[in-house]
Order: C-alpha cells, then structure tokens, then sequence
C-alpha cells in the first residue's frame, strides 16, 4: 500500500503494521473452504510463535483437521500466484523470441532498414522479458517464508502415522505423565493424534521439568543420594492343612508304627 493510499484510508500505517500492532488478530464467522482455512492457517503459522497455532489447532474437531490434512496431501506445495506464473511463461517466451531475432539480425544484410527496425524490436522484447522474470524471482524470494509456514502446517494438521517424521518423537513424550494423560484424553474425545498435539505434549513435559528445577537444591539433591531401601523378606503365605477325625488319625499313627 502506497503513502496515498494509506491517507486515502485515513491512517499512516500499513496495513502490514496494523496486524502486527493487533496480533494478526482477524476472526472470521464464515466457513471457509479446506483451501482457503488451510491458507489462513499458514499465513498465521507464519506470523504467530508455534505454541500459540498449536493450541488453536488442537482445539478444531477431527473433523475440521482431517478436511486441513487432505488440503496439504492435495496440494503439499504451496501454489504459485497467477500473476507470477504468467510473468514467468511471458517472460521466457520474450526472451526467446530476443534471441532468435538477434538470430535472425546476424543472418540478414546490415545496414537495412528491417534489419534496425528487428533490432530495436528484439531489445524491446529482451528487456520486458528480463524485467518479467526479474519480477517473479522477486516474489519468489518475498514469498519464500511463506512457503516454508505452508509445510510447517501440513505438519501441525498431519495425523502422527508411520509417515510423520515427528513420531518417534511423540513416542518418546509419552514415557511422561502429563504427555500420557494428554494423550488419552485426546485420542478419546477428538480421535487421532496430530502435529499439533506433539507441540502441546513437549510443551507439557517442558513445563513439568521446569516446575522441576524450582525445588530446594538441598532436597533434590538428598533425594538423589537417598541409599535404596533393601526389599523386606517375602511373607510366606499361609498353607492349608488338612484336618484328619480320631478314627483316621488312629489309622495313620498304626500305619506309621
């Protein structure tokens, strides 16, 4: 947005800072459509730290984040704007047509008036195709962190299946408590575990360990030099004895004589 049009507006900010001043805070009451949520999500992966998209995630149904998975298995790149793909196809195309007409000059006789007229026609096209390209590879670099945020929420919605590079790593916070029960609670009420949810279980067991490293040094330090107690002598357990009558234990006693 340009100095005028941001008076016109009646404000001297950009648009761009007045998100920024707000938090890239921008409800929205309509139901968008997968690949239209999936592009808010990652412009807000791109702006907002990971914790705080991955507390609004884990909060969408199962139903809402498995319409966000199949958006990033349809498209697991980010799609160009038409814009710049026409930029790159136009300017190309003008710069072969330079070359071949500066082909096509070399091999005419000098000094004609075509021959200048296919010169100035072959620099013309040469410099609006330079300029096309020189565009679009502009917008790819302005575009490049935004690209990058596209895969990071195809993580954050991806279910943690064989295929999820964070597995292993969610397996690994599940030996915690806290990162246990989360889990439970979320695979009964909402259904799979996704990207999201590892994000909040590390954050779980980050913040249990911290609580951790608050306690007395001298009790922690007591309780890890505590000598193990030795386990007791195993109780036996009571036998059953069989009780015999007089007539069968006179019989045993003369059996036994």
């Amino acid at each position: 947005m340009s100095i005028l049009d941001q008076i016109i507006d009646g404000s001297l900010l950009s648009t761009e800072r007045l998100m920024q001043a707000r938090e890239h805070y921008a409800p929205s009451r309509q139901e968008p459509s997968a690949a239209a949520a999936f592009a808010r999500w990652t412009e807000r992966v791109s702006v907002q730290p990971s914790l705080g998209v991955a507390r609004e995630l884990a909060g969408l149904s199962g139903e809402e984040l498995a319409a966000l998975e199949a958006e990033f298995v349809r498209c697991p790149m980010r799609p160009k704007s038409a814009w710049v793909r026409l930029a790159v196809v136009v300017g190309a195309l003008l710069t072969v047509l330079a070359a071949l007409g500066f082909a096509a000059e070399a091999l005419a006789a000098p000094g004609h008036v075509a021959t200048r007229a296919l010169h100035l026609a072959c620099i013309v096209c040469l410099v609006t195709g330079l300029v096309a390209l020189g565009c679009a590879l502009i917008a790819a670099f302005g575009t490049m962190h935004a690209a990058l945020a596209h895969g990071t929420t195809g993580l954050y919605v991806g279910t943690l299946d064989d295929q999820h590079p964070w597995l292993y790593n969610a397996m690994s916070l599940t030996h915690h408590r806290v990162a246990e029960e989360y889990r439970q609670r979320t695979v009964a009420s909402r259904g799979p575990l996704r990207g999201a949810d590892f994000v909040l279980m590390r954050s779980l067991v980050e913040a249990q360990e911290a609580l951790e490293r608050v306690r007395p040094a001298r009790a922690v330090a007591d309780e890890l030099q505590a000598v193990p107690v030795a386990p007791g002598p195993t109780p036996q357990e009571p036998r059953l004895v069989q009780v015999l009558s007089g007539r069968e234990s006179r019989a045993a006693a003369r059996a036994a004589s």
